[in-house]
């Protein structure tokens, strides 16, 4: 898959009225676009459908971190350690994502960034795609596009590539 194909995928969830569930119930992988209705996710149920990737993996150190769970600890600890399936990028590009994990009991969070700016980290972010429960809860549609600014208050975020990304 392309960064364009992945974007093309993420943009079509915008507007749909998603529902924010954990873990959720997504489209089935090989869906080329977000249906109209009816599904209802949680912020890495959304990149495991736009990457197409299964919500349980069975790659050890998924395993080791979360029991197997595609989720935003397992990714934050696989793209700082580039173990498994992502890799670390210094900066960002449309395609990336940015990611923080599970902390002092708060959700971890994950979104696709779909376009960049002038700006070193994730300052060169300009709009990030992503599932969100306040998405929800303020707009009714839990999937949008919005500024990078939950990531940049958060100093444990990560950007992070996935290597089946051509």
């Amino acid at each position: 898959m392309d960064a364009s194909t992945l974007l093309s995928r993420a943009r079509s969830a915008l507007g749909k009225r998603t529902r924010y569930q954990s873990p959720g119930v997504t489209p089935p992988l090989q869906a080329a676009t977000w249906p109209e209705s009816g599904a209802r996710c949680d912020c890495s149920g959304f990149l495991a459908w736009c990457l197409r990737i299964s919500r349980r993996v069975d790659h050890p150190k998924y395993v080791a971190v979360n029991g197997g769970w595609f989720e935003t600890t397992g990714i934050h600890a696989d793209v700082n350690n580039s173990w498994g399936f992502f890799e670390k990028l210094a900066q960002p590009q449309p395609g990336s994502f940015l990611v923080y994990p599970d902390q002092n009991g708060h959700d971890g969070h994950i979104g696709l960034v779909s376009e960049v700016k002038p700006g070193s980290g994730i300052d060169g972010v300009a709009k990030v795609i992503h599932c969100s429960l306040g998405g929800w809860n303020q707009h009714g549609d839990a999937i949008r596009e919005t500024d990078a600014a939950i990531w940049r208050a958060r100093p444990d975020s990560l950007i992070g590539w996935y290597a089946g990304i051509l």
